[in-house]
């Protein structure tokens, strides 16, 4: 039997939401959500391998840390010259840039950890990292243009040759699993929730396979020009 307990911040509960649903989608096991004074709590007892069990708790507790936290210390970027819509797209971007290296920086730390406290975690065990995201927050201008982000994306695209596929409000990797990055940024879905899902993929191609709304479609023909494709009907 392996467990695998998890806590965070009472007001971090989408954070725990993100680990428990992989968790519990990848195994049948008893599962437990709970508050303890200021403190949200999972826990999950499952049958099976454990190094599989605990790479996927790890996984996702790097998800949580490298989008949703860097999400939190960015917050105060705030440029002239980008209204709200944008300037979450250029978060997003910059969460996006450099995501599989904070990732593969945490995943190293993570390892060999019983107990994940990811609030202590975050503040003792991450100082660079975070000391790293500080300057990256204190580098962006203080005045940004939309022509200046989509230079930015389109840069950031040049590198990459992940794909992803976009139906209605859904966002599909490769493999054809869902991607929910985006919870990790604000609770409740709407048409932001998709944008912003897009931008955290690092994707460098979009496949449509349906009709566009439009603000997928203005979206698109803005930030993702020449790299969207759409499926034969």
């Amino acid at each position: 039997m392996e467990v695998i307990n998890v806590s965070d911040k009472a007001d971090h509960c989408r954070y725990i939401s993100y680990v428990a649903g992989a968790l519990t989608s990848l195994k049948n096991g008893v599962a437990r959500v709970g508050f303890e004074g200021d403190r949200i709590l999972f826990s999950m007892e499952a049958e099976g391998e454990e190094a599989a069990l605990r790479r996927v708790a790890e996984e996702k507790i790097a998800d949580v840390l490298c989008i949703g936290y860097k999400y939190e210390a960015l917050s105060q970027v705030r440029p002239a010259g980008l209204d709200a819509s944008d300037r979450e797209i250029l978060l997003s971007a910059v969460i996006a840039a450099d995501f599989l290296q904070d990732k593969k920086y945490i995943l190293q730390r993570l390892g060999g950890i019983r107990q994940h406290c990811i609030d202590g975690f975050y503040e003792f065990r991450m100082r660079e990292l975070r000391d790293k995201w500080q300057e990256v927050a204190a580098c962006i201008p203080r005045s940004f243009t939309r022509e200046q982000l989509c230079a930015f994306l389109e840069y950031l695209h040049s590198f990459s040759k992940r794909r992803i596929f976009l139906k209605g409000g859904e966002v599909y990797d490769a493999r054809c699993r869902r991607l929910r990055y985006a919870s990790l940024l604000a609770e409740g879905r709407d048409e932001k929730t998709v944008l912003r899902e897009i931008v955290l993929s690092g994707a460098g191609k979009v496949e449509c396979l349906g009709a566009l709304s439009p603000a997928q479609e203005r979206f698109l023909k803005l930030y993702y020009a020449g790299r969207v494709a759409f499926a034969a009907r």
